[in-house]
């Protein structure tokens, strides 16, 4: 009996182990399972304490949610939704953030949701980049670069000027 013991204790020891240490798919499913495109921000006036920033994000795993950003040049960021709601544009904030449906696409865009950056730490100016972190309910997190664009060059409007890119694991 002795013996069985001796022999049973390990083999239980390394199953309980192995029950909790996370394996290859595990780590897998910690990186990042959203892309971003198309990233950009808008230029600001000297002096202007709010910038914003817009991204295109595509969902590549199961239903998430954008739930926080930072920002480099900003001491807050926060997810914004513009709506106009009997011919009054109104701006606040998604406490929620955005959802992001499975295999789905979402782009955070002027008159809809956004990325309101609060506290600038300096003016944005054409060509410059904005460094965001994007965080998710359970995406790892996702580093972008918004391209600060010139009024009129934004995706969308014509200009075909150059986007920033994301940049993450995956």
């Amino acid at each position: 009996m002795i013996r069985v013991r001796s022999i049973l204790a390990p083999l239980l020891m390394a199953a309980a182990l192995a029950a909790v240490t996370p394996g290859p798919a595990d780590a897998q499913d910690a990186a990042s399972t959203v892309e971003a495109s198309a990233a950009w921000s808008r230029p600001t006036i000297r002096g202007a304490r709010a910038g914003v920033a817009f991204v295109t994000l595509r969902n590549k795993g199961p239903a998430d949610r954008l739930v926080a950003v930072e920002a480099d040049v900003a001491k807050m960021a926060q997810i914004h939704l513009a709506e106009v709601v009997d011919g009054i544009a109104r701006m606040r904030p998604l406490a929620d953030g955005v959802a992001l449906p499975a295999g789905g696409t979402v782009t955070l865009k002027p008159e809809g949701a956004h990325i309101m950056l609060m506290g600038l730490t300096q003016p944005l100016r054409v060509g410059e980049r904005v460094h965001l972190t994007l965080r998710f309910k359970v995406a790892a997190p996702l580093t972008v670069e918004a391209t600060v664009l010139a009024p009129g060059a934004e995706p969308g409007m014509g200009g075909g000027a150059t986007q920033g890119g994301g940049h993450g694991p995956g």
